[in-house]
């Protein structure tokens, strides 16, 4: 089994930043999912601020950056801290294979927007193994979700249903939708949108055997 605490949309705020070790500890989390908006329109020095102090849990973080992220997050691979940039990559944990995308999915006027011909084409490319030990970590939720609806309208990506529906990981973790707080199924995969940690909202998440199990949770 492991356990994956995750965070999303995070905006800069140190002082949430700096209560997530505490709460990782007391939920004895294995790993640390960041999905996007880690910074407020910042770059890498910012974002290296508030990855280092989740870090001070003692445990990796994967994370991609988000549309409030600049774009030269999306490239960037932290070398002090226990961190990795899952955008575009594959990575194993605990015989679970984890994939990436960062940027946002509509037009707001932020910094890192791609279109969805750009998420299709990075998703293809990575070239995943169907079924069932593959976790998707996306700032964007797939569209039409409860997990990307923002009261007013939803906001996620097409490309990233798609895929999700042809490839069926066992779980997405998103964020960048700060109203669809919300654990939800698309097909058989279990989406978990925790809230914007800026205003105190993470989530925890077992998965033993293929079963997924999140809880949404406050800092």
């Amino acid at each position: 089994m492991i356990r994956i605490f995750q965070v999303s949309d995070i905006h800069g705020n140190l002082e949430a930043a700096e209560r997530i070790p505490t709460r990782v500890k007391e939920l004895k989390a294995d790993l640390i999912v960041v999905a996007g908006d880690i910074t407020h329109f910042g770059g890498k020095e910012q974002a290296e601020e508030i990855l280092e102090k989740i870090s001070e849990a003692g445990i990796p973080i994967f994370f991609v950056s988000g549309n409030c992220d600049s774009p030269e997050l999306l490239e960037w691979n932290p070398e002090k801290i226990n961190a990795v940039n899952l955008h575009g990559k594959l990575r194993e944990f605990s015989g679970y294979t984890f994939m990436g995308i960062g940027g946002g999915s509509g037009k707001f006027g932020t910094l890192t927007e791609l279109e969805e011909s750009e998420f299709e084409k990075i998703l293809e490319s990575m070239k995943p193994a169907e079924g069932g030990r593959l976790i998707l970590v996306t700032h964007s939720p797939p569209y039409g979700t409860e997990a990307d609806y923002t009261g007013v309208k939803h906001i996620g990506s097409s490309a990233i249903r798609r895929f999700v529906e042809r490839v069926q990981p066992i779980l997405v973790c998103a964020g960048h939708a700060h109203e669809g707080r919300s654990i939800t199924r698309l097909r058989d995969t279990v989406i978990v949108n925790a809230g914007p940690a800026k205003n105190g909202f993470c989530a925890l998440i077992e998965v033993e055997d293929g079963d997924v199990d999140p809880q949404l949770l406050t800092l």
